[in-house]
């Protein structure tokens, strides 16, 4: 055989092998692309709609599904295998009837598969359905052994059941009574009993298997402000819309239906405080929601253990219940808070609650008793089989005695114990059980800081202001026998004058009242005849004087909190006493005192508590010769922040003088007696002003 022969017959069998190579690998990828796609496609839950009595959980795909009851008869749980949870994580809460809340969550054992958690509002029978991919969860309420309800009867076809139930609403009526309102239902038979809750100002009536055929009256009186009502989901849905402050109780009675409504404002109870400090649960940041979420309870003779669970899914806290609880509880409660609904449980039943984090310890008096008592047993137990034990504490800021005042008030040591302190080395002995040293180190470390310090800037301003007047009149006359630069006789009483500005005779003084001061102005009247031989002088002199002055001083002192601070500032007058033992020479304080306290807050605010003091000696009156001593005093009470300052004012002294001097009889005289007197008038004042700014110095 050639060689090229062989190799033309092998080309058919090389293109089958690649026609299979090339379909392997589309099957391959067609494969891994619907395993990729169908992983996309996994179905998701994408909608839960809480309704009366039931739940409607929307699924984009198969549903396959798994109900299991627990032993709680309160909870129900189905799983759905294979389905997302979408966008439902967080928990659901219901204003339905029949339906607490749902608790959506992921497992993964024993199978993949998100899993719905349904709290019920009491044991009930679940019947599901399922129609064009929506899961129905009916919800159907147990009734007692005995007790059969109006649909039951009717299914089992009792004639006399089916006549007696009311199948319309033939009447609504409303009236207005002495605390509020009443609105009444009327069928035209038993009426069935109806799902109330309540939603701020509103109250929602759902009453099942009913048709209406009454018309609402439109003449609405107070407290009602609108009354409507519509047909949903095969029952009569009244929305009663009240006035601020009341709440309704609806209940039925035959073949009426009653709505009592009353101004007994429900909040009066959530503000009532507890009774002691184990009552009042703490707010925590992860249940500030919870704390104040409102619940709806409804139970007729029910176990009070599967309603203390339900609180505890409620309001976000663990429970631990005791043993010795239990009883049954009849109670029904529309939208209050959980605590108070827990606080009316625990009432009724004499219990008691401890909150320890996130925990609430559910447990009788008698049991909370016995523990506190076996710790304070256990305690002294302990106490008295410890060694005694001696430490020294060293004080290194606070009063070491103050410290020990505040260890015996605070009863932190054991009977066995005492203590010493030693001043000198600021150091307290204390020979106790080591449980209570360590007590005491507590308390040390908490006391024993550095005092806060304050820097207190004082200025101190002195205003003086002086004014003076003078007004006065000298005047007299002279005369000679012969020329004029002859000998000239005043007429005066004597000779001894000085020389008058303007003329060259002496300064005779017949009448001399002028001013103290140096004369401001001087004249001579002339001489009176022609011979020049009778002259007469006047001298008229003023003075106006005006003085202000200013005294600034700065003094500045450093204290600690709480403790006072003193600047002084002023004189020392001294005066003589005689005894036996001789003279002596005391002094008394005429001075400006200031004391200053300041008290520093926690947000750096200083409290000052300030008394000023003036002590000024008053020369003008004396008695036995030593000046009497003026008295002025302030004290207040003042809150600054750090660096501001504080002014002290009103520490004013006036003084004013208006003095007249002149010659008794021809002073009075009109004009003419104006040349025979003298005036001069005095004002004085004098003002100070005290700053005061305090800085905190760490």
């Amino acid at each position: 055989m050639k060689k090229g022969s062989s190799v033309k017959n092998l080309k058919p069998y090389f293109s089958i092998l690649l026609s299979f190579t090339m379909l392997l690998a589309f099957c391959i990828s067609a494969y891994a692309g619907d395993a990729g796609e169908s992983k996309v496609k996994q179905p998701e839950i994408t909608g839960i709609e809480i309704l009366d009595y039931a739940v409607k959980v929307k699924i984009d795909g198969p549903i396959t599904y798994k109900i299991y009851r627990p032993e709680d008869p309160f909870r129900m749980i189905v799983d759905f295998e294979g389905t997302g949870l979408g966008k439902f994580h967080e928990k659901i809460f219901s204003n339905k009837a029949g339906i607490t809340d749902i608790t959506p969550a992921r497992i993964e054992t024993p199978a993949p598969a998100s899993r719905l958690n349904i709290l019920l509002q009491s044991p009930s029978t679940v019947i599901p359905e399922v129609t064009s991919g929506v899961l129905t969860l009916n919800i159907k309420e147990n009734t007692k052994p005995g007790e059969e309800s109006a649909a039951a009867v009717k299914e089992n076809g009792d004639p006399k059941a089916e006549e007696d139930a009311a199948g319309e609403i033939t009447k609504v009526t409303l009236s207005k009574t002495g605390e509020g309102g009443e609105l009444i239902i009327k069928g035209d038979g038993t009426m069935p009993d109806p799902s109330v809750f309540e939603l701020d100002n509103k109250v929602v009536i759902d009453v099942p298997g009913v048709a209406m055929k009454a018309i609402i009256p439109s003449n609405l009186k107070s407290p009602f402000k609108e009354v409507n009502c519509r047909i949903e989901d095969g029952k009569i849905r009244f929305v009663l819309e009240l006035e601020s402050g009341f709440e309704a109780e609806v209940f039925a009675l035959g073949d009426e239906l009653f709505v009592d409504v009353s101004g007994k404002v429900l909040s009066k109870s959530k503000g009532q405080a507890a009774d002691t400090s184990q009552s009042v649960l703490p707010k925590k940041d992860e249940n500030e929601k919870e704390s104040s979420k409102l619940i709806s309870l409804d139970f007729q003779d029910a176990d009070i253990i599967p309603i203390l669970r339900l609180l505890s899914d409620v309001s976000g806290y663990n429970i631990v219940i005791h043993p010795d609880v239990k009883g049954k509880i009849t109670m029904k409660l529309i939208n209050v808070p959980w605590e108070q609904a827990l606080d009316l449980i625990l009432r009724t039943f004499n219990l008691e609650k401890v909150v320890e984090g996130n925990v609430i310890r559910v447990a009788t008096l008698k049991v909370f008793q016995d523990e506190k008592k076996a710790v304070a047993e256990t305690k002294d137990v302990f106490g008295k089989a410890e060694d005694i034990v001696t430490k020294v504490f060293v004080v290194n800021y606070a009063n070491v005695d103050k410290i020990k005042d505040s260890i015996d008030k605070a009863k932190l040591l054991s009977p066995r114990g005492n203590i010493s302190t030693d001043p000198r080395t600021r150091s307290m002995i204390i020979k106790d059980v080591p449980s209570s040293l360590s007590e005491v180190q507590k308390l040390i470390d908490t006391l024993d800081k550095p005092t806060t310090q304050v820097l207190i800037e004082a200025r101190i301003v002195e205003v003086n202001t002086n004014y003076s007047k003078e007004l006065g009149v000298e005047w007299g006359g002279h005369w000679s026998n012969g020329p004029l630069d002859s000998v000239r006789t005043p007429i005066a009483g004597s000779i001894s004058g000085s020389s008058i500005s303007g003329g060259n005779a002496l300064n005779p003084t017949l009448v001399s009242l002028g001013s103290t001061g140096a004369p401001t102005g001087a004249f001579t009247m002339g001489f009176l005849n022609a011979a020049q031989t009778f002259g007469l002088d006047l001298r008229i002199s003023a003075l106006e004087s005006n003085g202000k002055g200013k005294v600034v001083s700065t003094p500045k002192i450093m204290t600690v909190d709480n403790e006072k601070a003193v600047i002084r500032q002023g004189k020392r007058i001294p005066y003589s006493t005689v005894s036996q033992s001789g003279t002596q020479v005391q002094f008394v304080d005429a001075s400006l005192d200031l004391i200053v306290t300041p008290q520093v807050g926690p947000d750096k605010t200083i409290l000052l508590s300030i008394q000023a003091n003036k002590n000024e000696a008053d020369f003008s009156n004396k008695s036995q010769g030593l000046p009497s001593i003026n008295t002025s005093e302030a004290t207040t009470q003042v809150l600054v922040k750090d660096g501001e300052t504080v002014v002290i004012g009103g520490i004013l002294k006036s003084t004013e003088q208006d003095n007249e001097a002149n010659v008794p009889g021809i002073s009075k005289i009109p004009i003419l007696g104006r040349l025979f007197k003298r005036n001069f008038k005095t004002v004085e004042s004098t003002e100070q002003l005290i700053f005061i700014t305090p800085k905190i110095v760490q």
